[in-house]
């Protein structure tokens, strides 16, 4: 049976409150992202387009607050960091 060392996460709205996420909107078409998160951490990335089709794209930890996406061509559309 497993058990918890610290105190669980409570879940609000199915959303955990144990850990920081941000979403970064790209608004306008680029092939290169630099995003600022500011959550402290080297951070999963994932990437879609405006149609919510997930992008494959290269990411590049610049620091524990930022990365840049690289993809082979422009768009727009959204980046999920967890």
């Amino acid at each position: 049976m497993a058990r918890f060392i610290q105190t669980p996460p409570t879940a609000t709205t199915n959303v955990f409150t144990g850990d920081a996420n941000f979403v970064h909107d790209q608004g306008v078409a680029s092939a290169s992202w630099v995003v600022t998160h500011n959550l402290g951490k080297y951070c999963s990335v994932t990437v879609v387009d405006t149609a919510n089709n997930v992008v494959i794209g290269e990411v590049e930890y610049n620091s524990v607050n930022q990365v840049t996406l690289t993809f082979r061509s422009s768009f727009a559309g959204k980046a999920y960091f967890n």
